[in-house]
């Protein structure tokens, strides 16, 4: 055997032993493993403990076990003990009554209900809420009517979804825009709240399976309009189910409004008797002490609590620019080169809205638009562009836009032309900043505005005639013993088929009449009592058109005063305010725009890129020929001969010989 062969068998040898000994120490291990937890449990106790070797000082020193060393750990009867005597010192400090707290009229204790709100919140992605918020969130879970008057963008849709997570039953919220319910039911889907839509655009099958789950109950949000709650479809599903609250949002739109925009808003009042009278809150962003009298009588609230805080916000920036005509549009289109994008550009008239977009579409300016004369696909494409993420557009609208759309970052909102009232004013400029961060709000202001909004004022609320009109062909009707739709009775009144509407939702918010389930209209008192109630409508009517006049006047005031403008808010809505906001344009000082900034704006000239480095001079000439030359410049002229002799060329001097 060779030196080489020996080594190799040697090194053969060392691997077989090797893997012997592995398999064993994996079959002790195995055993091990099969003893059963008894005897494993005996031989432990059996066993005597084994002493680890010691290690070396300073490996001690340096293992995360030995510089905790030091450090005693308090044994478990020790952890017990100190656990019951906290238990025993939170119970003297909260008392006996706690414990023993009357239940709300849900049968729960109101403390336990408090203190699932915070979960409840962090459920819906609001991380702390405002103490405004909690308290009216309590008074709800008690079982009391309330009245929430908060700035937009203050979290008022918190105040029911909170609500609709704890209670046992489905709470209904009454919505007057599709838009906003839209997008409210898309966001709770996300977050994976119990939510159900049921309005005029759910239709067969899907509108099947909406009833069907909330005839289910259980905790359940419902999002409707006034219209569909009116209807017979949810009736029956609802009385099945009960109803925990019922949260008129927006409710402004039943007493500041004018008829025409949601009629059915006057006859909340006789629809929460229909479905059983539950627990009301009604949520605002502005409303003036007679508002929150008006929506008190309309909603029939009782004992209501009032949450009422200023509607001013301390990040917005409010300014003032008087301008008008021509100048009004130079003045914008100066604005929002400057100012940072997103931001809203709100317009009296839907050809206001059209004449803006096109300007700014001019100024490459990336706009949207959106108002009543576009079409329901028109609008919603514009509307879903504008909201997208990471759109940083301007949206050109009227007042249709915007109420309850949720996008915290717009940095600014400019109203081409004063406003009706302060209230809507005040709706529409709350809707930027919502992220906290500082945002405009600027209104470009002229006088002639307030002939605008007296003519769609005048168009809006029902004429106080009209209603008598229509008051008298009812009586007519009645005497004969017959019951009208709204398009007889419009066409025996001879006045239009939307005014009759509204007179008819007015006489049945008063209690005179009834729509039955076929649409007619059934009187509930004799044709004298109707014509004196009318009458009395006629002249509240007539206070209406008065308090619209007021509401111009105190816009018109807002705009040319020169006080601080939150101080002016707190003043027209009966808050008191402490202290300037000192982020207006008046608190600080900003000087008055100089002429130039109405002068129109110059287009600037396009400026050509310059291709490689230095160009040069003359620029590349194109090679003439001699058909061109004759062209352009005739036949070659004879040369003079002071040119000949500069053209000979020197004669060398000959060499002397």
């Amino acid at each position: 055997m060779t030196e080489r062969t020996k080594s190799i068998a040697g090194a053969r040898g060392k691997k077989k032993t090797v893997r012997k000994k592995v398999a064993a120490r994996k079959k002790a291990a195995a055993k091990k493993k099969s003893v059963s937890p008894k005897k494993k449990a005996a031989g432990k106790k059996a066993a005597p403990r084994k002493k680890a070797a010691k290690k070396p000082a300073a490996a001690r020193r340096a293992s995360p076990k030995g510089r905790a060393l030091g450090k005693k750990t308090p044994s478990r009867k020790k952890s017990a003990s100190k656990k019951r005597s906290a238990e025993k010192r939170t119970t003297e400090e909260t008392g006996p009554e706690r414990r023993s707290a009357p239940r709300g009229s849900f049968g729960e204790p109101p403390a336990k209900r408090v203190t699932r709100i915070p979960d409840a919140a962090r459920a819906l992605g609001i991380e702390r809420l405002h103490p405004e918020q909690q308290t009216a969130i309590e008074h709800v879970l008690a079982g009391g009517d309330a009245l929430i008057v908060l700035p937009t963008g203050f979290g008022k849709s918190a105040c029911y979804q909170i609500p609709s997570v704890l209670l046992p039953q489905p709470v209904v919220v009454i919505s007057p825009l599709l838009a906003l319910i839209e997008d409210q039911v898309r966001n709770l889907e996300r977050r994976g709240v119990a939510v159900v839509r049921v309005d005029g655009t759910v239709r067969g099958t899907a509108r099947r399976h909406a009833l069907e789950r909330v005839e289910e109950g259980g905790s359940l949000l419902v999002m409707t309009t006034p219209e569909t709650l009116a209807g017979d479809d949810l009736l029956p599903v609802l009385h099945k189910s009960g109803i925990s609250l019922f949260a008129v949002d927006e409710a402004h739109c039943a007493s500041e409004w004018g008829h025409d925009f949601r009629p059915a808003y006057l006859r909340l009042g006789t629809l929460l008797e229909r479905y059983g009278r539950p627990p009301v809150m009604a949520l605002t962003a502005t409303a003036t002490e007679s508002v929150r009298e008006d929506l008190k009588r309309i909603l029939d609230l009782r004992d209501p609590f009032e949450i009422v805080a200023s509607p001013h916000r301390p990040n917005l920036r409010f300014e003032v620019i008087e301008c008008g005509g021509d100048a009004r549009l130079r003045a914008l289109g100066r604005l929002l080169i400057r100012l940072r994008r997103p931001g809203i550009v709100y317009c009296s008239t839907t050809r206001d809205v059209d004449t803006v977009y096109g300007a700014l579409k001019q100024m490459k300016i990336p706009a949207n638009r959106y108002h009543g004369g576009m079409s329901g696909s028109e609008r919603r494409a514009q509307q879903e562009d504008f909201m997208r993420r990471g759109r940083r557009n301007v949206m050109v609208a009227t007042s249709a836009f915007g109420l309850g759309i949720d996008k915290r970052d717009f940095r600014y909102v400019v109203h081409f032309q004063t406003p009706a009232s302060i209230e809507q004013y005040i709706q529409e400029a709350g809707r930027v900043g919502r992220d906290g961060r500082s945002a405009h709000c600027i209104l470009l202001h002229d006088g002639m505005d307030r002939q605008i909004h007296e003519f769609l004022l005048g168009q809006s609320r029902v004429n106080p005639m009209q209603l008598v009109q229509v008051a008298k062909a009812l009586a007519a009707y009645i005497e004969e013993g017959r019951e009208p739709d709204t398009i007889d009775l419009a066409a025996a009144a001879r006045v239009a088929q939307r005014v009759t509407a509204a007179v008819v939702a007015m006489f049945e918010s008063a209690g005179l009449v009834h729509i039955t389930q076929n649409r007619q209209i059934e009187s509930l008192v004799l044709h004298e009592d109707l014509l004196q109630q009318a009458r009395r409508l006629s002249e509240q009517l007539r206070t209406l058109r008065k308090q619209d006049g007021e509401r111009l006047d105190a816009i018109d005031r807002y705009a040319i005063a020169e006080r601080c403008r939150g101080e002016l808010f707190g003043e027209y809505f009966g808050i008191p305010i402490a202290e300037e906001c000192g982020v207006c344009d008046v608190c600080r000082r900003v000087p008055a725009r100089p002429a130039s900034f109405f002068d129109p704006i110059r287009k600037k000239q396009a400026t050509k890129k310059k291709r490689g480095g230095r160009k040069k001079r003359g620029g590349r000439r194109r090679r003439r020929g001699p058909a061109d030359t004759e062209a352009r410049e005739g036949p070659p002229a004879k040369a003079s001969p002071s040119r000949r002799r500069r053209r000979r060329r020197p004669t060398r001097p000959t060499r002397p010989t």
